[in-house]
């Protein structure tokens, strides 16, 4: 993989509950790794899209950042 290609990051963005959330991500050696606020999460593709992966992937950080807003409001 040239270094270009890994250098290379897209931009990706979700609709959860009316909400927009935007991150980014980048396709390496058969992963692909999604950046939101201050999280990294990876993931295999296997015979998926990478655009796929990084969607749900992105998905699951909203949720889970979502639900750390919301615990930390009832503290």
């Amino acid at each position: 993989m040239a270094l270009a290609e890994y250098e290379t990051t897209h931009p990706l963005s979700v609709e959860l509950d009316g909400v927009n959330y935007a991150g980014a991500y980048r396709v390496m050696t058969g992963s692909v790794i999604v950046y939101f606020e201050n999280e990294i999460k990876f993931a295999q593709y296997g015979t998926n899209r990478p655009e796929i992966i990084a969607r749900w992937v992105l998905t699951d950080l909203c949720r889970k950042s979502d639900s750390r807003r919301r615990k930390a409001a009832r503290r």
